[in-house]
């Protein structure tokens, strides 16, 4: 008796045990953007999406008053994140400091 209910319980936690958890779920797809200017001029804006096999792109920007403008263009996946930057910024050059590319117009 006791026997077949070790065996029951055995294969019960096994059954749980090997139950999907939230971390073996995909993720679902999805995409956002916005654009706003403030009351100065300045401008920003984001935009990004996610895949099914959880790749992360997207890029953000800001622009002042000015045209002083930086885009950061970047992408998350199995090889890591890595970003572009994109800048008029006075005193930029290009460079890749830490993985990140940095580009002037």
């Amino acid at each position: 008796m006791f026997k077949h209910l070790f065996i029951v319980l055995f294969f019960a936690v096994y059954m749980v045990s090997a139950a999907p958890t939230p971390d073996d779920e995909k993720p679902d797809p999805y995409s956002f953007a916005f654009e706003e200017t403030d009351e100065f001029g300045t401008k920003l804006s984001r935009q990004e999406s996610g895949d099914e096999r959880g790749v992360i792109q997207g890029q953000y920007s800001y622009t002042d008053a000015t045209g002083l403008t930086r885009t950061v263009q970047y992408i998350a996946d199995d090889d890591g994140f890595r970003a572009n930057i994109i800048s008029n910024e006075p005193g930029l050059t290009n460079s890749a400091p830490a993985g990140a590319n940095y580009q002037v117009q």
